[in-house]
């Protein structure tokens, strides 16, 4: 497989910083190959009984196809069945030049940075 850039290895972080609020940190590429995994863990975060607020940082993807579209999409769709918050960090690189070709910049409740976003979700 030939990566798209230097940094092509998907990484994952959870973190739970407040009651009923979770970051999941999303770095690398999000293509065909990467987004089961991603859907799953996702998945498995919405499914949390006392879950007010997602927060998505992608500010560390490095590569974006439209399956990330599709993700994020469906993303906010269980978020939105679930009655819970869903936050889009979409950093400065790939994800924010996809959301912005696709003309869905507007569609996301898309924060700075995910210090901006935690803070807004634990409010």
């Amino acid at each position: 497989m030939i990566g798209h850039g230097c940094s092509s290895a998907l990484r994952l972080a959870v973190e739970w910083p407040a009651p009923g609020v979770v970051v999941v940190r999303i770095g690398g590429e999000i293509d065909l190959a990467t987004v089961p995994r991603l859907t799953e863990l996702i998945r498995q975060r919405l499914t949390a009984a006392a879950l007010r607020s997602v927060v998505l940082d992608l500010s560390e993807v490095s590569f974006a196809s439209s399956a990330a579209v599709e993700l994020l999409l469906h993303v906010q769709r269980r978020a939105d069945h679930r009655g819970v918050g869903l936050l889009v960090v979409p950093g400065s690189g790939a994800v924010w030049r996809l959301l912005a070709v696709a003309g869905l910049g507007d569609r996301f409740a898309c924060r700075g940075c995910a210090a901006e976003a935690v803070s807004e979700a634990c409010s």
